[in-house]
Order: structure tokens, then sequence, then C-alpha cells
């Protein structure tokens, strides 16, 4: 790897840092939207691991709406309109994921190639589903106020 090849991913990961408090405030609200559900931390274990061997936006949110459609597990990703809040943050321009993919891709002095741009986009959707699992069980952890701080983030 050349010098310049290393300094620029350095300097493309310190810009994903900077703006990482969205894509935890965003996890924290849809994590808010299991109260009262049945979701289990594996399920969303299990789109994370489809994230990690896809590192594709568009995979992950087919196999969220194939959640959504599944008989008996559709009811929990359907609950206050979880699974839908997610697909929407991962792959709408006004979702979290492409928002701050956008205020990357803005700072930068030059044109990036396509290609940075798909990375910035997994790595912030990758963040943002991991903040998700932690979150939700945060809001499972009998703490009393757990659901309600998740809310107010």
């Amino acid at each position: 790897m050349s010098s310049s090849h290393l300094q620029s991913e350095l300097a493309l990961q310190a810009a994903i840092r900077r703006h990482m408090t969205p894509i935890v405030e965003a996890a924290n609200r849809d994590a808010a939207l299991l109260k009262d559900s049945r979701m289990e931390k594996s399920q969303l274990q299990n789109v994370l691991n489809v994230a990690e061997e896809s590192r594709n936006l568009a995979v992950v949110a087919n196999f969220i709406r194939y959640q959504i459609g599944r008989a008996r597990i559709g009811v929990i990703w359907q609950h206050n309109d979880f699974g839908e809040s997610v697909v929407q943050q991962i792959l709408s321009p006004e979702g979290v994921v492409q928002q701050q993919t956008q205020k990357v891709l803005s700072k930068s002095e030059d044109t990036l190639p396509e290609m940075v741009a798909d990375k910035v986009r997994f790595e912030f959707m990758r963040y943002y589903l991991g903040y998700l699992q932690r979150a939700f069980v945060y809001g499972n952890s009998g703490v009393a106020a757990a659901w309600t701080h998740l809310k107010e983030s």
C-alpha cells in the first residue's frame, strides 16, 4: 500500500468518525420502535451478518424486506414500522446512511471514485446496524428508563 493511499484511507476513516453522532442517534430512535416487541437480538445479528457478507446496501434491504414479509417473524419486523424504518435509513436519500455519506463526500477536495462512495455508504450502514443492535440490547436490559433514553437521543 502506497503512502498516499494510506493517507487517503486514514483521512476517509477520520471523516467517517466525525459524522457518527447522527448514525448513533438514528439507531437509538429506531431501536426504540421495538419497545414491547418480540424482537430477539439474534434477528438483528442476522442482519449484521448479511451486511458483512454482502457488503451491499440493496442486499441488506432485500433481506430486511424478506424478514418483514415472513409469516411469523414478519409481525416483529412490522412492529411500529421498524423494518421499513431501517430500510429507509439505509436506502433513502433522506436516510441517515445516505445523508452522512453525502456530508463526507462533499467535504472531499477532489471527486472520489464511486468505489469510495460505496465504501463510505457501506461503513455507515454497518455502523448504523451495529449501533441499532446495541441500542436494542440496552432497551431490553431491564433498566427502567432504557427505552425512554433511546427515544430522547
